[in-house]
């Protein structure tokens, strides 16, 4: 059993039957209240907002990176078993 954005989750490579399958339970968003992620939201929205770009070349919000970060710590967590042959 692995936590996502824990070792278990990223990492390790589980080979042949050693994992055939992955349950995520709830969205493994990052810590609302580390300060890594509040200046990193608060950097992107920032930049968001004094761009001021017309809404096709729109860059990337905070609330947008926040949503990516969970999305890619399940991707990583499905991967792991999917690279088996």
């Amino acid at each position: 059993m692995g936590v996502c954005r824990g070792r278990m989750s990223e990492g390790l490579d589980f080979s042949d039957n050693a994992a055939r399958c992955v349950v995520i339970v709830g969205i493994p968003y990052p810590q609302v209240g580390d300060a890594r992620v509040v200046l990193k939201k608060d950097y992107l929205d920032r930049r968001v907002k004094n761009l001021k770009l017309p809404i096709e070349s729109r860059q990337l919000s905070g609330k947008d990176w926040y949503g990516q970060q969970a999305t890619r710590a399940v991707n990583q967590a499905i991967g792991r078993v999917i690279r088996h042959v």
